[in-house]
């Protein structure tokens, strides 16, 4: 049984909702159900009883509910106490990379931060799309380098830059070799797409729902990472969109890219829980902000953030 587990449990309790926990979990409520309906699995008891009138605790789920409350604080304990052991032994950050981070500023950044901090352990991770955020607000990462369409009041995030969304089909795509195209000429194509644990918010950036007059997309599959996404497009003939600066750093064969006829922006940020797990974490962001400043010109197409 995962702490993870426990703590979905613990907020369906609470709320007695899905939805609702979902939303406090960050999760999507298919995958909050999913969760519990595999612990209900592993445990071989029904913890919730759900019919038209809501849902309720059944009574081997108010006997876990108690011990899980004792189990998590325990947990929650020994995190934190952990942490202090290491931030006294050394000073560590650990960097998730989601997709390829900040683009061309991703090792001016790191590389300044070990020159300021030269005796910081810094650890570089390749973030899982599958995972969504949870290693962030969980502190496996003490911050991470990633897109933010929305911002969640569970992180602190500092906006980098943006940069143009294009259009990405396989090369045998009728629009493939056009100069641009509008995003609305592959909606009727199926989508690769990042996976549902990620948060609705930005999935609905990623997809373009606003645009899509009510009609769901037609999701063929959902990538872990770039590397998977345009193996995706290129061998599933998949449609989707990427950041420009992906197939400027990682171009895949059999992967053709168009350029949007209006900019849409992704936005890059740098990103560390709002509880704070390691005071590293604000002293990265502090040289992600001022590397940005100084160094955007190193990133084609690049804009500064939109003021707040």
């Amino acid at each position: 049984m995962e702490i993870r587990s426990l703590r979905h449990f613990v907020a369906v309790a609470d709320t007695l909702n899905f939805r609702v926990a979902g939303e406090r979990l960050h999760l999507t409520q298919p995958a909050l159900t999913r969760s519990i309906a595999a612990l209900e699995l592993e445990l071989g008891v029904l913890l919730f009883n759900r019919d038209t009138r809501g849902v309720a605790l059944t009574a081997h789920g108010a006997q876990l509910l108690q011990r899980a409350r004792g189990v998590l604080a325990d947990a929650d304990e020994f995190t934190y106490a952990a942490h202090a052991l290491r931030a006294a032994a050394a000073s560590q950050v650990r960097v998730g990379l989601y997709g390829n981070g900040l683009a061309e500023l991703t090792h001016p950044v790191l590389s300044a931060f070990c020159e300021r901090y030269p005796d910081a352990a810094v650890q570089v991770r390749d973030a899982d799309f599958a995972r969504g955020i949870e290693p962030l607000i969980a502190g496996e990462y003490d911050v991470a380098f990633l897109r933010v369409p929305v911002d969640l009041p569970v992180l602190r995030t500092f906006r980098l830059f943006s940069e143009p969304m294009d259009i990405h089909v396989w090369d045998g795509h009728w629009l493939a070799g056009a100069a641009s195209a509008e995003f609305r000429e592959i909606f009727d194509d199926p989508w690769v797409t990042l996976p549902p644990s990620i948060p609705t918010a930005w999935s609905a950036s990623w997809l373009f729902s606003e645009q899509r007059g009510g009609v769901a997309p037609n999701i063929g599959a959902f990538a872990r990472t770039e590397g998977e996404f345009g193996a995706a497009v290129a061998y599933r003939r998949l449609s989707g969109v990427l950041p420009t600066s992906v197939h400027r750093l990682r171009p895949h064969t059999g992967v053709a890219v168009v350029r949007a006829a209006k900019a849409t922006y992704s936005h890059v940020a740098v990103s560390y829980p709002a509880s704070g797990f390691s005071p590293a974490a604000a002293a990265m962001a502090e040289v992600a902000v001022e590397v940005a400043a100084r160094d955007l010109h190193l990133v084609p197409e690049a804009e500064r953030p939109p003021s707040r």
